[in-house]
């Protein structure tokens, strides 16, 4: 059994080679590749990750303000908005972010296995996936 207090741990920058802009990840939960871990991310308006697949399955629990997320195929994002849950199902090509007006916070919480990273998300491709009433 193992709990986490909320006065444990701290935020911190997150890997600009995984994200583009003012993004804080704080790391909740650690195991190991093939244990859950969680972390929770904190994106300025705009502000995303990069194109990446899961190897196992994932859960993102959207805390407060409003995010996108976006999976190949897909030509405009979903938004998502607290209380939303999304799960990314493994080998899934996607990322997620900010809206352009409002910060974003979530929970990603990952079953089993590592992340594969691919490129960001440029700002043209964000803008053209933004839904058009936002």
């Amino acid at each position: 059994m193992k709990i986490v207090r909320a006065s444990d741990i701290t935020a911190e920058a997150a890997d600009p080679a995984k994200w583009t802009g003012q993004v804080w990840r704080t790391n909740i939960l650690t195991t190991t590749t093939d244990g859950l871990r969680s972390d929770q991310f904190v994106c300025a308006p705009g502000h995303r990750s990069n194109w990446h697949i899961h190897e196992g399955e994932q859960a993102l629990v959207i805390l407060s303000g409003r995010g996108l997320i976006a999976w190949e195929g897909l030509e405009t994002a979903e938004v998502l908005q607290p209380g939303d849950w999304v799960h990314v199902s493994p080998g899934t090509p996607h990322w997620h972010g900010a809206v352009p007006d409002d910060i974003f916070v979530h929970l990603a919480i990952t079953a089993t296995g590592g992340t594969v990273w691919r490129g960001p998300v440029d700002d043209e491709a964000y803008r053209r996936s933004v839904p058009g009433d936002l």
